[in-house]
């Protein structure tokens, strides 16, 4: 039984949802702040030849690992939409996914610290921006993703179908974009 609130009773424990807007919400702000303060880092740290090659190894890798997670579970819900696979099958495989990701992702953004980016030149500010845009929908993508696990293989609604399809949109156009704009800073 759930209370006004979203609190929920009779377990003999209160308990929140993990997808309300509130937590969401604490994690965006967490997200931004831990993304602002790896550019603080990155504006201020002093970086030996061995650290900047480490660190290029270590985003490379990084690289492969969150990206090539990202392409995989957008290449479940190709199939899903194709209908070779139930609803169920596909949320199982993408939530299995959702730690590589975000795993890449935090090894991108530490990696980024000691890469020596020029935060004065308007395509690394728009890569931020990007790699900003992309962890705020990952935050809101692994709410939608608890949403839908919890239908089961019910049809889904013409709501959460466009909810699902924005997300993986905004997910690919940040993804190659801040991929794209670092190949191109890597060549000055």
């Amino acid at each position: 039984m759930f209370d006004g609130g979203g609190v929920r009773y009779g377990t003999g424990v209160a308990r929140i949802p993990h997808d309300s807007w509130r937590i969401v919400a604490a994690y965006a702000l967490l997200a931004t702040g831990a993304l602002a303060g790896a550019v603080w880092i990155a504006a201020h740290a002093t970086v030996t030849h061995a650290v900047h090659t480490g660190g290029l190894f270590v985003h490379l890798a990084s690289l492969m690992l969150g990206f090539g997670g990202v392409l995989v579970a957008d290449s479940f819900a190709l199939r899903w939409l194709a209908g070779r696979a139930t609803l169920g099958e596909t949320l199982r495989v993408i939530n299995r996914l959702h730690a590589p990701i975000w795993v890449g992702l935090a090894g991108l953004v530490s990696s980024g610290c000691v890469l020596e980016p020029n935060l004065s030149s308007s395509m690394t500010r728009t890569k931020l921006t990007l790699v900003l845009i992309l962890t705020l929908n990952g935050i809101q993508a692994w709410a939608l993703g608890r949403r839908l696990h919890r239908r089961g293989d019910a049809p889904l609604t013409a709501r959460l179908l466009a909810w699902g399809a924005a997300t993986g949109l905004v997910s690919q156009i940040c993804w190659w974009g801040a991929t794209a704009i670092g190949f191109i800073n890597a060549q000055r």
